[in-house]
C-alpha cells in the first residue's frame, strides 16, 4: 500500500509543477500566450508602459525602412502605444526605454504604407 501512496503523491506533484510552469506569468520581455505583454513588478508608477518598453526594445531593431505597415505589426505583435495619420503619412509610436524620469518613444514612420524613418522623442516625466 505505501509504494501505490507513494506513486499517487509523485504523480500528483508532478501534475501541479506542470499546471504552474504553464500558469506561470512570462516575464516582460515576452508576450503571452493570449498576445499580451505582462507589466513590469515593483514599478507603481506605470507598470504595462514598463513591461511594453522592456518588450518592444526587445523587437524594435528588426525594423526598417521598406517594411510594410504588415510587416511591422508582425514584428512588434501588438498596436502602438501612440498612432499618428496625416494623409498618406502615419506614424506608430512605441515605449522603449521606461524608467521613473524619462521615457523614451520610437516613432516609425510611414509614407504610402512604407516604413520611412525611425526616430526617438525623449520624453522626461514629472
Amino acid at each position: 500500500m505505501k509504494p501505490s501512496l507513494l506513486a499517487i503523491s509523485i504523480a500528483a506533484l508532478t501534475f501541479l509543477a506542470c499546471t504552474s510552469a504553464r500558469n506561470a506569468v512570462p516575464p516582460a520581455e515576452r508576450m503571452n500566450e493570449a498576445g499580451a505583454i505582462p507589466p513590469c513588478h515593483g514599478d507603481y508608477r506605470d507598470a504595462q508602459a514598463c513591461g511594453n518598453a522592456i518588450f518592444n526594445e526587445s523587437v524594435i531593431a528588426q525594423i526598417h525602412t521598406g517594411q510594410t505597415l504588415t510587416d511591422v505589426r508582425a514584428i512588434m505583435g501588438h498596436e502602438a502605444e501612440r498612432r499618428t495619420v496625416d494623409g498618406s503619412n502615419e506614424s506608430w509610436g512605441y515605449v522603449t526605454d521606461y524608467n521613473d524620469k524619462v521615457m523614451v518613444m520610437t516613432w516609425i514612420a510611414f509614407t504610402e504604407r512604407k516604413v520611412s524613418a525611425v526616430t526617438q522623442q525623449l520624453r522626461m516625466r514629472i
